[in-house]
């Protein structure tokens, strides 16, 4: 699932990314911050539009020239 590598990250940070792992069943680190990060994103598109918006990943399309 994810597509990130955590590197630099506070212990505070690990410590709450570990407990959410623990409650959510997440097999990695990477995948809470994934999760926590998505959740944030979806968060701040429903503040600024109000409306919930779905999100996935736009693949095979070319780039606008």
């Amino acid at each position: 699932m994810p597509d990130i590598e955590l590197t630099l990250i506070s212990p505070t940070l690990v410590e709450a990314l570990e407990i959410l792992m623990a409650c959510e069943g997440f097999e990695t680190i990477e995948d809470a911050a994934e999760f926590v990060f998505s959740a944030a994103v979806r968060e701040g598109a429903k503040r600024v539009t109000g409306k919930a918006r779905v999100l996935y990943a736009v693949e095979g399309k070319k780039p606008c020239a």
